[in-house]
């Protein structure tokens, strides 16, 4: 069974109390950067999946981008985000592409918060740069890891929902042996 993030949105009533000259001018300060949202109730039946989001990640998950446009595109100044659907591993945040793609294209990232991998602002700094696409991995890193193996590669990618390609490829080869 998959894990599926999808966006929801829904709405709450309340009060707020503004102290104000007019009741425009309280609109103006209840729908202000200043004012506090009221604590308030979910209106029933409310809950609606946002399509715009979720369309947005789905054509983020599609995007295949090699190491290299990746990296030109950091460069530039977006973010991971920006360019990589991040969504549930095990227990954490990972990117993975929706299927295994040999070659150059970057389709594994592991645990974002235990690799200190920022998701939301530009990497300015070159070395922090090379310290992350050092941890975005292709499918080519799979098939070196698995000493050009393929079909491995592509049994270690689907495996990986957290960790290192390196240190899951030693947990395949057990989880392996115990099956046979």
């Amino acid at each position: 069974m998959d894990t599926y993030r999808i966006p929801l949105v829904w709405q709450m009533y309340g009060h707020c109390d503004v102290d104000a000259n007019s009741l425009e001018d309280a609109i103006e300060i209840a729908l202000g950067p200043d004012t506090p949202l009221p604590d308030g109730f979910y209106v029933e039946d409310s809950v609606a999946v946002d399509y715009e989001v979720l369309e947005l990640d789905q054509d983020k998950k599609s995007n295949v981008l090699t190491k290299k446009e990746l990296k030109l595109q950091l460069q530039q100044g977006h973010t991971l985000n920006d360019m990589l659907a991040f969504g549930p591993g095990q227990e954490c945040e990972i990117f993975k592409a929706d299927r295994f793609y040999p070659g150059d294209v970057v389709i594994y990232v592991p645990d974002v918060a235990l690799n200190h991998i920022p998701l939301d602002r530009p990497i300015t700094d070159p070395n922090e740069l090379e310290e992350v696409l050092d941890q975005c991995y292709t499918g080519q890193d799979f098939i070196d890891e698995c000493h050009g193996d393929a079909e491995k590669a592509e049994h270690l990618f689907w495996y990986c929902d957290w960790q290192h390609p390196s240190s899951a490829v030693d947990e395949l080869d057990d989880d392996e042996e115990d099956t046979q």
